[in-house]
């Protein structure tokens, strides 16, 4: 036996089997869970369908759908493009993630084609990038309301919906603050 023969590497199979059990687990970070309810009161189940609605960036690319990025490869995080417009994606899992932002947001863990990817509920829902029953339900009723215009909203009711939208996590600290500073101009 030679001295370099006993310095030999292990084999790089016994490696990556031990280290890397799932790698595509381990680039959606978060505690998975049975269930979720959204804010609009849907209830999503690892299972279920959902319909994708229209991207909501000047692009037409979705904001809340997206592939996530991936620290083992470097990539970057890709937003749906608009082609994924009213596609069905399957929910393969349903996790609540720690974000810097926002504390807890929840994600469904979705398959769309071959694509693996990502859809933040309560955000993708209150834009419509998401399409549910209840989202259905209030532009039917927002579209069966009177045919008189109604009033414009004081700059108090603009800053409230604005702050209701902060707080259902739509809008980020920094997009908050700009349309806050262009209200109270």
């Amino acid at each position: 036996m030679t001295f370099f023969s006993i310095l030999r590497p292990a084999p790089l199979l016994l490696l990556t089997g031990s280290l890397f059990t799932s790698p595509v687990q381990a680039q959606i970070v978060g505690k998975s869970v049975p269930e979720f309810k959204t804010t609009a009161g849907t209830v999503v189940h690892i299972g279920d369908t959902l319909r994708l609605g229209r991207g909501t960036l000047a692009t037409g690319e979705f904001q809340y759908v997206y592939v996530p990025a991936n620290v083992f490869t470097g990539s970057q995080q890709i937003n749906f493009s608009s082609q994924m417009s009213n596609l069905t994606v399957r929910v393969k899992d349903l996790r609540f993630q720690q974000s810097k932002n926002y504390g807890n947001k929840p994600v469904a863990v979705v398959k769309a084609n071959t694509l693996n990817g990502c859809v933040d509920l309560d955000a993708a829902e209150s834009a419509g990038e998401i399409i549910t029953a209840n989202t259905r339900r209030a532009a039917v009723s927002a579209a069966a309301g009177p045919a008189s215009a109604s009033p414009p909203l004081s700059t108090a009711d603009e800053l409230l919906k604005l702050k209701k939208l902060y707080d259902q996590k739509v809008l980020t600290k920094a997009e908050y603050d700009a349309q806050k500073s262009k209200l109270l101009k």
